[in-house]
């Protein structure tokens, strides 16, 4: 793998990783579970390099010869819904407290 492969292949991750965590966060703020967190995230990340690659006329697209990219958007929405669940938890007041 030459160098600028080696780059290209790096700023994709970073790109994966930024989309899939702002995936992961919209659909934290729509209260969605683990799975569909991470379903979000990873539809996010690759959907847009999927649909590029359509356009043009690249078959099979990237993110499905290599699985690595879905893979890596998964890992980061589930990490991201762990942190933001252990988060919420510990600084979320406690409720009303009911009279006896």
């Amino acid at each position: 793998m030459s160098t600028f492969d080696m780059f290209f292949f790096a700023i994709e991750l970073i790109s994966i990783t930024s989309f899939g965590i702002s995936g992961a966060m919209a659909a934290i703020r729509k209260k969605l579970d683990a799975f569909g967190v991470i379903i979000v995230g990873v539809t996010t990340s690759v959907g847009g390099g999927i649909l590029r690659d359509v356009i043009l006329g690249i078959h099979p697209p990237k993110s499905f010869r290599n699985p690595i990219y879905a893979l890596i958007a998964a890992v980061f929405a589930l990490l991201t819904f762990l942190v933001e669940y252990r988060y919420a938890k510990k600084h979320t007041a406690p409720g009303p407290v009911q009279a006896k």
